[in-house]
């Protein structure tokens, strides 16, 4: 048994991998849209107080139980902005539970109109809340609660806009 028994496609391939093993050829590029940290990456997470801190991904529990809460990022830059988001989400929350009055069906949510006028909006839904919104009792309080946290924080950091009108 020996080499020869492979195929001509299985003898290119058995190379390949092969030079791989020896530094010869470069990864390919990972194609997938959320990409997991490999041994040895370093990797930035934000740490109970609010400081971006950095490691070495080494897969152990540590690691993969950040990379389950979503707290690895690859880029400093990328848990800075995930750190103020964050802030940004727990204002809104705050924000409501401190100014609501009972939560109704008909309550209010902050949206953002990506369509012809992309603004700052709001939606009024009175079947089923959506997905992670904070309920407002009224339009005003919506509307002090924007005022309060920042108009452009919230487009920035929760709609991922710079401004009304950009995306």
């Amino acid at each position: 048994m020996g080499i020869k028994n492979l195929t001509e496609a299985e003898e290119k391939e058995f190379y390949r991998l092969v030079e791989k093993m020896n530094g010869k050829e470069p990864d390919k590029k990972q194609d997938v849209k959320v990409k997991k940290p490999q041994y040895g990456d370093t990797v930035y997470y934000i740490n109970y107080i609010g400081r971006i801190r950095k490691r070495t991904w080494i897969n152990d529990e540590d690691d993969l139980d950040m990379w389950e809460l979503g707290n690895i990022f690859f880029t400093k830059k990328e848990a800075e902005f995930a750190r103020e988001k964050r802030k940004v989400e727990v204002e809104i929350e705050r924000y409501a539970k401190e100014h609501n009055g009972p939560i109704r069906s008909d309550s209010f949510y902050l949206s953002y109109n990506d369509s012809m006028d992309e603004k700052l909006d709001y939606e009024v839904w009175s079947v089923r809340r959506p997905l992670g919104a904070v309920p407002f009792t009224s339009k005003q309080v919506l509307d002090d609660a924007i005022e309060a946290v920042g108009k452009d924080r919230i487009l920035k950091y929760i709609f991922g806009v710079e401004s009304e009108g950009e995306e």
